[in-house]
């Protein structure tokens, strides 16, 4: 019995090893995808960065492609998807999730170096089409339930909704990457706010 309870604790210790591992993987991986871009790092690269051996690496991601949709993943949860507080109404709760757009610039330059790379390497398409299209099918759901919860105007295309805003988050990214200056955070959430408060009319009776 207690061979077998050591062997557990050994393999639970060793397991936890690897995640660690793992996030400390897409973390560095993170790191240089924005500041140095995606095609300039390679597996080496992260290696002598993270001080593993390349076959170490391989043994977490099946390539660099894995990597990098491994981090846009990461960022999605921890800066998009993570708590932004409550609030009376869902115009107001995205409005708010605007006035922070300032803290998703590393996400934002992942999900354009993605997107840049998606055009070259069927990899990156591949994966990184299916996490979006995961995401995305997530979002709906989610905004469906507020469109029926909140009583809004059913002629609203909440799709279309979500859609939109991961398009403005992109574009964001992108006029980030050639160093526009973009609109202070206040502004952004008055402008969202605003703009979605006037699709569901009914809130306003």
């Amino acid at each position: 019995m207690t061979a077998v309870r050591e062997g557990a604790a050994t393999k639970g210790a060793a397991g936890d090893r690897g995640k660690t591992t793992r996030e400390a993987l897409v973390r560095s991986a993170a790191e240089l995808f924005v500041e140095q871009g995606y095609g300039a790092v390679s597996v080496r690269d992260l290696a002598r960065q993270t001080h593993l051996t390349s076959g170490a690496i391989y043994g977490h991601f099946r390539n660099k492609a894995d990597l990098l949709v491994a981090a846009i993943a990461d960022r999605i949860a921890t800066e998009l998807e993570g708590p932004q507080g409550k609030t009376n109404n869902f115009s107001s709760y995205i409005g708010r999730q605007w006035r922070t757009y300032r803290s998703r610039t590393a996400m934002r330059a992942l999900l354009v170096e993605g997107a840049a790379a998606a055009r070259v390497d069927d990899d990156v398409r591949d994966e990184l089409s299916e996490l979006l299209s995961t995401k995305l099918d997530e979002w709906r759901s989610i905004y469906h339930e507020v469109q029926i919860d909140e009583k809004m105007d059913p002629d609203v295309d909440m799709d279309a909704v979500v859609v939109m805003l991961v398009a403005i988050e992109l574009g964001l990214g992108v006029l980030e990457s050639i160093g526009l200056d973009l609109p202070k955070p206040a502004a952004w959430e008055r402008t969202v706010e605003r703009l979605l408060t006037s699709l569901f009319p009914r809130r306003r009776r």
